[in-house]
């Protein structure tokens, strides 16, 4: 289970960051997906704080593991909301399943890490 624990959390880490930097610095293919969803700058901008966040929060978890699970939920509720957002886009399912799939992994980091305390 600790293996499990460290990979998914370090991919899900690399994740968030991925996703997170670039709304950070605004690049025009996020910035468009934002105005594709309705999402504000400033809101986009905070996403991808948050994001960002996300992704420290995994890698400290890793060692803290109460953080691993704070942080896990956190994603989980940050992709509920990304859901949401798709879904008032009248996006397909196509473009909400890695949200999706992102808040199951961010359940699995969150439940793993409780069995680590």
């Amino acid at each position: 289970m600790h293996i499990a624990f460290i990979v998914i959390s370090a991919l899900l880490a690399l994740e968030m960051a991925g996703a997170g930097v670039p709304k950070l610095l605004q690049l025009s293919a996020v910035h468009r997906n934002a105005e594709h969803l309705g999402v504000s700058v400033g809101l986009h901008r905070m996403i991808g704080v948050a994001e960002v966040a996300a992704a420290v929060g995994l890698g400290l978890g890793i060692a803290y593991p109460p953080l691993g699970v704070v942080t896990g939920v956190a994603v989980c509720l940050l992709m509920c909301g990304a859901v949401g957002y798709h879904i008032k886009a009248g996006d397909k399912a196509s473009a909400i399943l890695p949200a999706i799939l992102t808040a199951v992994a961010a359940v699995a980091v969150a439940l793993l890490a409780a069995a680590e305390i």
